[in-house]
């Protein structure tokens, strides 16, 4: 114990110390100083991608001024996006990796937007997704509106006036509304959005031609005649050949995704640690 402290205690010892930590320092500046130089490179095609953006946004083309500011931004950028790799910036970063995967997820589905179907792969498309690119029931109707609690007679009064006398104006029977006396061919949510939910449904069951009811809407009570109907129909491809072309491409590039993802997937060993369970590896 008495030598160690004794040598502790020895100048020799401190300036051997001393002379070794200048060392390291010297080192670690020379190694610093001889690291090889990263070359940044602004090509043309680069400047003329920036002026294009500042175009884009300004409606005009930069000045020399502009255009030298916007190199050096874009040169700046690329000496911080370069260190913070080197630093490892980049990882167990939420961000950056959600962005880094919908990179990869955009090059896989760029090759599914470039595809084009043939008229089979159309139609077969169409036929599994009939429902998707159905056209609905619509209806077009007249409507008398009776008011919230019409008597028995007054519906009466009406009625027999509308079949007695079948040119007879209907504006002219029932009470004053700012509803709407007509509607065209309408679908059922637009039906059900003005009288209420269910009305169309309440007058789909009429025989077209004819003053039919009473029936309750959200707002009183109504004589209505069916116009026109159009029943539920699935279109013909031509009809609807650009929605179902867009949907194709879309359904195509998520199965291609998903096929790449599990490509990729399995040159990994996953290991899945959790707190309650023993450790699992899935392949």
């Amino acid at each position: 114990m008495k030598l160690v402290q004794r040598l502790l205690r020895e100048p020799l010892l401190h300036f051997v110390v001393l002379g070794g930590m200048i060392y390291l320092v010297f080192v670690a500046v020379s190694g610093a100083r001889k690291a090889p130089i990263d070359h940044i490179v602004v090509t043309p095609q680069r400047i003329d991608q920036l002026a294009a953006q500042f175009s884009s946004v300004w409606k005009r083309a930069p000045t020399r001024d502009e255009l030298s500011a916007l190199i050096e931004g874009d040169i700046r950028e690329e000496v911080y996006y370069r260190d913070a790799l080197a630093l490892g910036l980049d990882r167990n970063d939420a961000i950056v990796r959600r962005r880094l995967r919908q990179k990869m997820e955009f090059l896989t589905d760029t090759g599914a937007y470039l595809q084009e179907p043939s008229a089979d792969e159309l139609d077969a498309y169409l036929a599994a997704n009939e429902k998707a690119y159905r056209h609905g029931p619509r209806l077009a109707f007249e409507q008398i509106y009776l008011g919230k609690s019409p008597t028995p007679d007054s519906i009466a009064r009406s009625m027999s006036a509308l079949r007695s006398t079948p040119s007879i104006d209907p504006s002219t029977l029932g009470e004053r509304t700012l509803l709407p006396a007509q509607l065209g061919l309408s679908l059922p949510n637009a039906v059900d959005g003005t009288f209420g939910r269910g009305f169309f449904e309440r007058i789909a069951k009429f025989s077209p031609g004819m003053w039919s009811g009473p029936v309750q809407s959200g707002y009183g009570f109504h004589l209505v005649r069916i116009v026109s109907r159009q029943n539920a129909r699935t279109p013909k491809l031509d009809d609807v050949r650009a929605a179902v072309l867009r949907d194709w491409k879309s359904a195509k590039a998520k199965e291609l995704r998903e096929r790449d993802y599990a490509t990729r997937r399995k040159r990994f060993v996953v290991e899945i640690r959790r707190r309650d369970m023993r450790p699992l590896e899935s392949r």
